[in-house]
């Protein structure tokens, strides 16, 4: 990632949340934040969202609250519901 970030690229981040192949939630929402702030594009599921936030929201203010000085967009996913984007 560094090397990539180093040489100008776009770094996007899709965490593709699966609990069962994690020691616990917690190390897994540790891990995934570890690296939020490399990223210039992010797409979580609303599941996702939930569990990034620990809020039953999916509105815009959940989705803010992961915003990083460094992000251009934040696209959430809503299943059937469609999808919400977030830009600088």
């Amino acid at each position: 990632m560094e090397v990539a970030k180093d040489a100008g690229c776009l770094l996007s981040y899709d965490p593709n949340l699966r609990l069962p192949l994690w020691p616990s939630p917690e190390e897994a929402r540790k891990q995934i934040l570890s690296i939020w702030d490399k990223a210039d594009l992010i797409k979580v599921s609303d599941v996702e969202l939930e569990f990034l936030t620990g809020s039953d929201k999916i509105d815009d203010e959940s989705a803010l609250s992961l915003w990083h000085p460094n992000l251009k967009l934040l696209l959430v996913t809503l299943g059937e519901n469609g999808s919400r984007y977030y830009t600088k």
